[in-house]
Formats: structure tokens, C-alpha cells, sequence
């Protein structure tokens, strides 16, 4: 009952101001400080990746690994709240799934540590799911102490998964809003879940026990309830529509600027997630005719950074008038690196040392379980060169070296063995770095639980699949939304018949030894629409994932249950062992078979680019 109680309260909590004897803040000008994470994705401990340019912008630098962890984030929202006198720390979403841990404990490490951290509340992010509704009931149920939100889910009568003899189920444990009060400043906060990559709640009778509630239509609901109650009105929200952490926030689409003024003009400040982007500054979206803008917040994802937002609210004295309501009139945003830079022999950012005594327990069942410093295989180029990387985009925009790496590893499984093999580009997440490849690294590239799904597509499906790619790719400057092994085609990205796919080839090395020549249909066969190929795909895209209907509506679809992540180590395992390579990354350095015994060595010929997607522009 946690959730309904803490709602009530709330509300109380507002209409007995005066027998609250609250200050009178009536024009004044009032400064409130919101602490702000996303897509923290169980990045509970810190861990080692190379950041991407637009994170080494935003200040996490290289040298200042490992990154993340929940006890350096308490302490940074520690130190905010102690330079505030009025805070609130709300997160966007998504703290489940992307490492180990939730592997062994299914969110429980999650919510206690995010509890005692001290955060206030939180948006459902579509990872949350990933166990089931029952498994999210519990854990918000039994850990959860900071209310969680989602404001667009209608729930079913009689719920659905429900739990315990009193028949309780999620429905009891989430509110659409959360009201506070922060000594005499009222603020009302609205949770927007994710509708876009869920797809299964827009099947009737699904397993999760709701329905999606149209944006737009659940937004100005509850705006209308809050705002004459409170002085700011905050969203925050987990529509987005993809996530891409290489790109700048100008480069997504974001569906929370596509709200229409008259939605927006109660709401004075969106903080987002889901797109796993920064807005470096914050973005303005304007909300009516006037002049007034909200403010739109993207902090980062993996626990990289911690988002703090001041703001200015001038009082106004009847929240229930546009006219004389309260209203953000300045702020400043600072995105705080969580990283472990040395500040005169310490630690800058040191751990909270009761969420650090927390996480110790679950740390050594980890370690135990999972050796993250497993390594199963070496990354060196023929000619040694300092910044090698196994890249998982290419700079002509179509295939990558790794992501052919990883389409190849899915079509020769041996549950598979399909003629051809499609995931799309951005369920890869991070490069292979030059050296040694360790688990921990695999989890960087695969944070997400996905595995292989098979099915039968004929020739008319697989056109209308690659047309997709195509037209989703020249949104993307032509930067190609797909890997591949085992097929060939012309990535068409503009020309008089629109985005599409031409001159789409089965088999490998389709163009020879030229990525940017004709397909060479000696080596491969032209695709035939009323042929059936067995496809390989993951099982995120089988679904309808990133708006793959075809797949979706494939009746033949076989999940095999085996791992993206495994399917990769399974397939770079039986790659050239290494001979002669020396590890230079230990002291003294030996050969690498000295040092981890019979493992593979991958160069910038294994997999490489090829033209098997060949941007075109007519």
C-alpha cells in the first residue's frame, strides 16, 4: 500500500497548508534544486569503458576511470542537496537490466540501493518489465521507499499478475503522480512510461496488466488535477522513441518536444530518458503564445553522469491562474561527471560509505558468480597502432567490423545456422578496445539480455525489412540502423522512389574485394521475392522492437534462447589462436598465451567492413 499511502499524504499534506502554519511565499523568488538520473541500467558498481566524444565533452574524461557506481552517486546528491535548502532527486527511468547484478538479484540490489541513496521519485522505464510484472511488484513492493510513476498506463479491472492472497498487483504499487512539499514550495511530479518499445501492451489481455493511455490525452488529465495545487508542475517522462548514445540530442527524436502547446502550458519542466542523450544546455519548448517556454532535461544513461538542475521560481499567488500561477523564471544546469578522478591522493567523488556497506554483500556474490575479468580473447591490429578499436560503426556509414562480427556469430549458431543474419545497430553499445577482452567488456557491448530468435521470411518480407532499414537510416544521415551477415544490398537513403533497398544479394562477399563495387552475382544469388530464407534476428526486433512490424507479424518466429552475448564469445573462440602477440598492458610483458592460455586474436581483417550495406545516395 506504499505507493497509495505516500499519494494520499501528499495530497493532505497540500489542503491543510493552513493548519500547517506553512511560510508565505507569495512573490518571492525561491530557488529549488532538482537532482537528476536516467538509464542508470544496474550500473550499480563502477566499471571501465572508453567514453564516446560527446561524454568526454560533457567532462568524463579517459583517464578518470571506472565510471558510475550508486555509492559515488549518493554522494554527489549528497553534496547537492547540502548546497540547496530545497531539492528533489527524480529519475527517468530504467534501472533495471544492463549488468550482472540484475542478473542474480532481479532488481532487488536496484531499488534498496536507489532507497537509501535518498532518491524521491521515479518513472517506470520499459527495462523495468523485463522480469514480468510480477517480478516489478515485488521488488517496488518489498524495496521501493520513494513513489513510482507512470501516469499513461491504464490498468485492467480485475488486475492482471496479481500477487498474494489480498490480491494486490502493480496497479496498487504505482500512481500517476507524486505530490511534494519542500518547505512551503509545492511541487506536483507526473510519470510518462514508455509506450513505444513495450509492445505487447497494445494487445489486449497481455501479461502486464495494462493498456498505453495516448500522451497527449494522459498528460493534460493529470496537468489539470496538479496544477492548481502546486507551484511547479514536472514530467518526468520515459517516451522516447530510441537510444544513441553517439549522437547529440539535435540528432534523436525525442517525443516529448512534440507535445502541443496547449498540453505543455502547465508544465514548467520535462526531465527525459530512454534516449540515453545529454542536453548540454537544456532544451526550451515553447508552451503557449506568451513567451513561456518549458525546460526539457536529458542527463545521460549508464550511470555515467548525475544531472543537476537550479531553478528560480517566482511565487504566484493563485496556481490555479495562468495568469498569476508560479513560474520558473531562470535556472542553470551542470552535469556532473561520475567518474574516479584523483583530487590530491583521493578520491574526488568517494564513495557514501552506508550505500557502499550495502552494495558489499551483493559485490561479493557478483564476483563470485561472474569473473567480469575473464579474458577469452586479444584485439590487436596486424601493424601495431595506439588507438585500434573493433568499431561498431563504419565511417562510410554502412557495415562495421564489429557489427558484422556479431550478425556472423548469430547466423552460425549452431541452433541456427541461417542463411543470413539481421540485429539492428543500435542493440550494439560499445567498441572492442585494442587488448585484452574481458567479460565486463562483453556486458558493455550487450548491456541488455537479448538473445536469437529464427524465423522464415520470403523475399516480399525481407525487400519490405531492408526498405525499412533503409528509410529509418536516411533519417540518420544514411549512417545504416542494421548489421548484417550472409545477405548484400544497396542502402538507397534518397532518390526519386524515396529510401529503399535495391540490388539486395544472399551470401558473403557479395562486391569482392571492393566494398564500394557492383554485387558480383558469381558470388552470390539476387534475392527472389517469392523464395523463404530462415533469417536469424535478435529477439527485441522479433518482437516489433524499433518499429520492425514485418518481423512482428511473422507467424514462424523460435526464440533459441541463446544469448547475443554468448553467441559472440561462443563464435570469437574459434577465431586464429594467438602466437606471437605480446601483451604490452602488464609489467613485464609476455605473450599473451603465457599470460591466458589458448585464446583468439582479432585483427582489423576479421569480419571487416565489406560493403554489405552500401549507403547510396541518387
Amino acid at each position: 500500500m506504499l505507493r497509495r499511502v505516500a499519494l494520499v499524504l501528499a495530497i493532505a499534506a497540500v489542503g491543510c497548508t493552513v493548519d500547517q502554519q506553512e511560510p508565505n511565499l507569495v512573490g518571492q523568488d525561491i530557488r529549488l534544486t532538482f537532482i537528476h538520473t536516467s538509464d542508470i541500467h544496474s550500473r550499480l558498481f563502477p566499471y571501465t569503458f572508453r567514453p564516446v566524444s560527446f561524454d568526454q565533452a560533457d567532462g568524463l574524461t579517459v583517464s578518470s576511470a571506472p565510471y558510475g557506481g550508486i555509492a559515488r552517486m549518493a554522494t554527489i546528491a549528497k553534496k547537492i542537496r547540502a548546497t540547496s535548502n530545497r531539492s528533489l532527486w527524480l529519475d527517468s527511468g530504467d534501472c533495471f537490466q544492463g549488468a550482472p547484478i540484475f542478473n542474480l538479484f532481479r532488481g532487488e540490489a536496484e531499488m534498496r540501493s536507489l532507497s537509501l541513496a535518498g532518491m524521491d521519485g521515479a518513472v517506470l522505464g520499459n527495462h523495468e518489465f523485463d522480469l514480468g510484472a510480477r517480478n516489478l511488484f515485488e521488488q517496488i513492493d518489498n524495496w521501493a521507499t520513494y513513489p513510482v510513476l507512470a501516469g499513461n498506463y491504464a490498468w485492467d479491472d480485475p488486475p492482471a499478475g496479481a500477487v498474494g492472497p489480498d490480491g494486490r498487483s502493480l496497479r496498487d504499487v504505482i500512481a500517476p503522480f507524486a505530490l511534494y512539499n519542500e518547505k512551503g514550495l509545492k511541487i506536483g511530479v507526473i510519470g510518462m512510461g514508455n509506450t513505444s518499445t513495450i509492445t505487447s501492451i497494445y494487445e489486449g489481455g497481455n501479461s502486464l496488466g495494462f493498456r498505453p493511455i495516448a500522451e497527449e490525452d494522459a498528460l493534460s488529465a493529470w496537468v489539470s488535477i496538479v496544477r492548481p495545487m502546486v507551484d511547479v508542475v514536472v514530467v518526468v517522462s520515459h517516451l522516447g522513441l530510441e537510444e544513441d548514445e553517439d549522437v547529440t540530442a539535435s540528432q534523436v527524436s525525442d517525443p516529448n518536444e512534440t507535445f502541443s502547446e496547449g498540453t505543455l502550458s502547465g508544465v514548467d519542466l520535462i526531465l527525459g530518458g530512454h534516449l540515453h542523450i545529454v542536453t548540454d544546455p537544456p532544451k526550451l519548448i515553447p508552451n503557449d503564445d506568451k513567451g513561456n517556454q518549458t525546460i526539457l532535461v536529458h542527463s545521460g544513461a549508464f550511470a555515467k553522469f548525475v544531472g543537476r538542475l537550479d531553478v528560480t521560481v517566482r511565487v504566484g499567488s493563485n496556481n490555479a491562474d495562468p495568469e498569476r500561477r508560479s513560474r520558473i523564471t531562470a535556472f542553470t544546469f551542470d552535469n556532473i561527471p561520475v567518474n574516479t578522478r584523483d583530487c590530491g591522493g583521493r578520491p574526488c567523488i568517494p564513495e557514501d560509505p552506508e550505500v557502499a556497506n550495502l552494495m558489499w554483500p551483493y559485490s561479493v556474490r557478483v564476483n563470485q558468480e561472474i569473473d567480469l575479468n575473464g579474458v577469452f580473447a586479444y584485439i590487436a591490429p596486424t601493424t601495431p597502432s595506439e588507438n585500434f578499436r573493433i568499431t561498431r560503426n563504419d565511417s562510410s556509414g554502412g557495415d562495421s567490423q564489429l557489427g558484422n562480427l556479431v550478425a556472423r556469430s548469430m547466423q552460425l549458431q549452431g541452433a541456427v545456422q541461417a542463411e543470413f543474419a539481421l540485429t539492428n545497430s543500435l542493440g550494439i553499445r560499445a567498441d572492442f578496445d585494442q587488448g585484452r577482452l574481458t567479460t565486463e567488456q562483453m556486458f558493455n557491448v550487450f548491456p541488455f539480455e537479448n538473445s536469437i530468435t529464427v524465423m522464415y521470411l520470403s523475399g516480399a518480407e525481407v525487400q519490405e525489412m531492408l526498405d525499412f532499414v533503409a528509410r529509418r537510416s536516411s533519417e540518420r544521415g544514411c549512417r545504416t540502423q542494421a548489421q548484417v551477415s550472409g545477405i548484400a544490398f544497396d542502402m538507397v537513403c534518397s532518390g526519386p522512389n524515396g529510401p529503399r533497398a535495391e540490388n539486395i544479394a544472399i551470401g558473403d562477399r557479395c562486391r569482392g574485394d571492393n566494398p564500394n563495387g557492383p554485387i558480383d552475382y558469381t558470388r552470390c544469388s539476387a534475392m527472389q521475392p517469392q523464395a523463404l530464407y530462415r533469417v536469424a534476428v535478435n529477439d527485441y526486433i522479433a518482437a516489433g522492437g524499433s518499429g520492425f512490424e514485418v518481423l512482428k507479424r511473422n507467424t514462424t518466429k523460435q526464440d533459441t534462447g541463446v544469448s547475443l552475448r554468448d553467441a559472440l564469445r561462443t563464435y570469437l573462440n574459434t577465431r586464429t589462436t594467438c602466437t606471437d602477440q605480446v601483451d604490452m598492458q602488464v609489467e613485464p610483458p609476455m605473450l599473451v598465451t603465457q599470460r591466458y592460455g589458448d585464446i583468439s586474436c582479432l585483427d582489423e581483417t576479421v569480419e571487416a567492413h565489406d560493403g554489405r550495406i552500401r549507403p547510396v545516395f541518387k
